[in-house]
């Protein structure tokens, strides 16, 4: 592995990172910083969970660096959900801490004035949400004359939920003369249409078929009717004695419906959804990763690109209609070099699901639990079986 210092990044940016622990760098990091660092655009495609946050950031704050004496906003951060806007902000903060550079979040959901008097008081980088910088930029609130780099995170994200239009409205009205970045997590249609539109002439990073985080996380099926899931999740947090798990269901009803459930039962648990307001969501979260909460029950948008240090257990209530969306879940997980856990609830109705996950997840086999008060156990060719006896107790730490 390639070593930050390796890369001539400036000394207070070292100094960050030694701070941090970060000595080697992830693959990602390690293909695509001296792409950025030389200045040329890049079309990048990873798993969740691989550091790209790091991957655009540095480069931003080093070309910031270079150009001290340059006035006005030199970088925008586009990003889907508010949630991970605020953690790149985190992230900026922590590895700027040595610089004078200053960055805003501009994001729904919380105070337009507040976030508008951090920008006239000067800042260098804009991490955003599309529809409030948009909203900032159409109506002559913010200044991207000086800008520099325009980085989008999450592409395929921001456009699955309807940012295309939005994110085009803002690219057309940024200077012509920059350095672009866009980072995804898949390569559909619609993201390298998007990518054609704003690159120039870009280097193609392609790390999304290596899938390295799935070698840490064990995953297992469950077949079980519709009606037993919620006694079949109860069975399991007492079976594998779990204390702290992230549980995927699809829709904002049902993180509601399945949070209330798992009280009524006794278990500590809240939901995490779109519908709740900006300081809810963060207070939600905050508690999650504190300990304050031991379950967070969350829907895909809601939980998109949020770091949970140390997660142990994913558990998939309902499986995703899309594979990628399994694999965004379960990356939650498996993180940072420790291992977890991937443990998927499957209806009948949810059978069709099942096929392409397995298909995307490669060589690493989905383990199908036939034993269980609560199987009903369909049969299909070619997957890994195993009895719930056999897999033993998965403790946590």
């Amino acid at each position: 592995m390639m070593k930050f210092e390796q890369i001539n990044l400036a000394t207070p940016l070292l100094q960050s990172l030694q701070e941090k622990g970060y000595n080697e760098m992830t693959p990602i990091q390690e293909k695509a910083l001296p792409v950025l660092l030389k200045g040329v655009d890049i079309l990048a495609c990873a798993p969740t969970g691989t550091g790209k946050t790091a991957a655009f950031i540095l480069p931003v704050l080093q070309n910031i660096l270079q150009k001290e004496s340059k006035k006005g906003i030199k970088a925008l951060i586009l990003t889907p959900t508010r949630e991970l806007a605020l953690q790149i902000g985190l992230e900026t903060e922590k590895l700027a801490r040595h610089t004078s550079i200053r960055h805003a979040v501009v994001i729904g959901g919380e105070s337009m004035e507040e976030q508008l008097y951090l920008v006239d008081r000067g800042v260098d980088i804009i991490i955003g949400t599309p529809g409030r910088v948009h909203h900032l930029q159409d109506q002559k609130l913010i200044d991207f004359r000086n800008l520099d780099i325009l980085v989008l995170d999450e592409a395929d994200r921001m456009l699955d939920m309807g940012f295309i239009g939005t994110i085009r409205k803002i690219a057309f009205r940024l200077p012509r003369k920059k350095q672009s970045a866009l980072f995804s997590a898949t390569l559909q249609s619609d993201t390298r249409e998007l990518a054609k539109e704003i690159l120039r002439k870009p280097e193609f990073i392609d790390l999304a078929t290596s899938l390295p985080d799935l070698s840490l996380i064990s995953q297992s099926v469950y077949y079980v009717d519709k009606q037993n899931k919620f006694n079949l999740l109860k069975y399991l947090l007492e079976e594998k004695q779990i204390q702290t798990a992230l549980i995927f269901v699809r829709t904002k009803f049902d993180a509601e419906k399945l949070a209330a459930e798992l009280i009524k039962s006794g278990r500590d648990a809240c939901a995490l959804h779109g519908n709740k307001e900006q300081d809810e969501r963060s207070l939600v979260f905050r508690n999650f990763v504190s300990g304050k909460t031991a379950i967070l029950v969350a829907t895909d948008i809601a939980a998109r690109g949020i770091d949970i240090p140390n997660l142990e257990f994913v558990i998939n209530f309902e499986l995703p209609n899309e594979p990628e969306s399994y694999l965004h879940r379960i990356g939650r997980t498996g993180r940072a070099g420790n291992s977890g856990h991937a443990i998927s609830l499957c209806s009948n109705a949810e059978l069709r699901f099942l096929k392409p996950i397995k298909k995307i997840a490669g060589n690493k086999k989905i383990v199908i639990i036939e034993q269980h008060p609560f199987s009903y156990a369909p049969r299909q060719k070619g997957e890994a079986r195993q009895s719930a006896a056999s897999i033993g107790k998965m403790k946590s730490r």
